[in-house]
């Protein structure tokens, strides 16, 4: 009986890792689409504008404002190997502008307004895909269209103001975590600077008068920042 402790000793020693073992073993898999929502936060920025056609003025300061909204969207990601990965991602803000000191006759303009994202980027995750929480960094690259509804681009144009819907290229980058909460199914939470040319929506580089008809501009310039904050939840799967 003695002669059999040690030999019971060094055997749950052994087995001890086991008995402590996940019932589970969490592993990502290859693929995973996700849903997300969040925050959408830019600024504010103030323009210098040159005025034509004017004896009296010279220069307008044009302010465009985009005020903080709420964000959704949708991205499915490729794990490459245990450390990287892609992901193409598609996001809607709602993000409503107002134009201060367009005119003499227009002190404040208030639109509708959204901003669409479209990107594809890579993400790099120090941990390897055995371990629930992963933290991420990500950057990336598209298109961002700057996007007024037709109804606010009529209103617009009752005052004389025309404006269009406007492309830019964008850039983005940030990091964030995710979460294997059971299998096949993750949390995910990240921050991202969405970075692009601020939007002409049609105006011109400079306000100037024609037949005694203020025309609008803006000398705008820079670049806007655009912050998103977002929390999701992800299905994956393997090939």
């Amino acid at each position: 009986m003695f002669r059999l402790t040690p030999i019971l000793v060094f055997m749950l020693a052994c087995f001890e890792p086991a008995f402590a073992q996940d019932p589970y073993a969490p592993e990502h898999r290859d693929w995973e689409g996700s849903g997300f929502s969040g925050g959408s936060f830019a600024g504010d920025f103030s323009f210098p504008t040159p005025v034509s056609g004017d004896g009296q003025e010279g220069s307008r300061t044009v302010g465009v404002h985009y005020a903080s909204g709420y964000q959704v969207g949708a991205r499915i990601t490729q794990n490459l190997g245990d450390f990287w990965a892609a992901s193409l991602e598609y996001n809607f803000a709602n993000q409503p502008l107002r134009f201060t000191n367009l005119s003499p006759g227009i002190q404040s303009l208030s639109l509708s307004h959204n901003v669409h994202h479209v990107s594809y980027n890579a993400l790099y995750l120090p941990l390897t895909r055995k371990r629930r929480l992963r933290p991420f960094a990500t950057i990336g690259a598209g298109a961002a269209l700057f996007y007024i509804p037709g109804r606010s681009k009529e209103e617009a144009l009752a005052l004389g103001v025309s404006l269009r819907d406007s492309w830019e290229f964008a850039f983005n980058w940030g990091g964030g975590l995710k979460y294997l909460a059971a299998d096949q199914v993750a949390l995910t939470f990240d921050v991202r600077d969405q970075i692009s040319g601020l939007p002409s929506y049609g105006l011109p580089r400079s306000a100037r008068i024609t037949n005694g008809q203020y025309q609008p501009g803006i000398a705008r310039s820079g670049r806007i920042n655009i912050w998103q904050l977002n929390f999701g939840v992800a299905y994956q799967w393997d090939d």
